[in-house]
C-alpha cells in the first residue's frame, strides 16, 4: 500500500497525508517547501518562528498551509520543541497558545489541531480511532532516546483510556538511515540506556555510526504496545528530498521548518 499521498492545493501548497490516516476519516497534513513566501534557505514555505523569518511570510505561509489541510487557523496549538519528552495534554482552553518545552501534544478535542515543526527530526502521528484520541510526537536522537513515543502513548492511555493496540501510526518524513551518521559519544551515550543498538544502527568505520531512528522509534512503539502492522513508515528521507523537505544537515544547520498538522 501507498504510505502516503501528495497534494497541490490551489493557493499553492503543496502538502501530504498518510493513507491509512485518511482512509480513517483523520485530517491531517504534512507541509513541503512549495508554496509559501519565505526566501533563501527559508524557501518557501518555512512554517517555525524560531528561525530568522519575516513575521509577514510567516502568517502567509501559515494561514496558506491550514487553508489546504482544512484546519481553522486559531483552533491550533504549537509548541516550542527542545528535544525533550514532555507531553502535554490540550483542550478548548489551548487554542491559538504556542506551548514552551514541549514536544509532544494528545487530545480528544474534536475541532482542536495540533502543530509540530521539523527540519530531519521524526514526526509520528498516532490516532486512537475507538476512544477518539490523537497525539503528535517530535523525535530526534534525544527525544527517540528519552522515549518519547512511548511517553505519549501513555498519556493516551492514562487521560482517555486509549489501548495501544487500537492505535495506528504514520512516521513521517524525516531524516533516513542512510543518512543520520553520528558519533561516539552519542553512540555511548545511547548505549549506556540502550541494550542491542545494533537493532537500530550499523557502523561506518572508526568512531561513525548511522543511526536508524525510524527503526528505533518503531521498535519502542512496538514495545509500548501497537500492533506492528498499525506502524506506517512514509520511508522519505529528508536529506535526500531537501528540495521537497527541510532538512537540518543537508542545509548546514540554515532550514526553516515544515509542519505536521493533525485533528480530529
Amino acid at each position: 500500500m501507498k504510505e502516503m499521498n501528495f497534494y497541490q492545493h490551489e493557493n499553492g501548497v503543496r502538502w501530504a497525508n498518510f493513507t491509512c490516516l485518511q482512509e480513517l476519516g483523520l485530517r491531517h497534513g504534512i507541509s513541503t517547501r512549495i508554496g509559501g513566501r519565505s526566501r533563501g534557505e527559508l524557501g518557501t514555505l518555512n512554517l517555525s518562528i524560531k528561525v530568522d523569518d519575516s513575521p509577514e511570510y510567516l502568517q502567509f505561509n501559515r494561514r496558506n498551509f491550514f487553508e489546504a489541510v482544512g484546519v481553522r487557523q486559531d483552533n491550533v496549538v504549537s509548541t516550542g520543541q527542545v528535544h525533550g519528552c514532555h507531553v502535554a495534554v490540550v483542550d478548548p482552553a489551548d487554542a491559538g497558545k504556542r506551548l514552551e518545552a514541549t514536544d509532544a501534544l494528545v487530545t480528544g478535542t474534536p475541532g482542536l489541531g495540533l502543530l509540530l515543526f521539523f527540519a530531519d527530526c521524526v514526526p509520528f502521528l498516532l490516532f486512537d480511532p475507538v476512544r477518539k484520541v490523537i497525539g503528535l510526537s517530535h523525535a530526534g536522537w534525544r527525544g527517540t532516546f528519552q522515549s518519547i513515543g512511548p511517553r505519549t502513548i501513555a498519556v493516551m492511555q492514562h487521560t482517555f483510556g486509549t489501548d495501544p493496540s487500537d492505535c495506528v501510526v504514520g512516521i513521517g518524513p524525516s531524516i533516513g538511515p542512510d543518512d543520520y551518521e553520528v558519533d561516539r559519544p552519542v553512540m555511548d551515550e545511547i548505549g549506556n540506556v540502550w541494550a542491542n543498538t545494533e537493532a537500530f544502527s550499523r557502523r561506518t568505520g572508526d568512531e561513525h555510526w548511522l543511526l536508524d531512528l525510524w527503526e528505533w522509534n518503531r521498535r519502542q512503539l512496538v514495545e509500548a504496545g501497537i500492533r506492528p502492522g498499525n506502524i506506517h513508515i512514509s520511508g522519505i528521507s529528508t536529506m535526500q528530498q531537501p528540495e521537497m523537505f527541510f532538512s537540518h544537515r543537508a542545509s548546514l544547520g540554515k532550514a526553516g521548518r515544515f509542519g505536521v498538522l493533525v485533528e480530529l
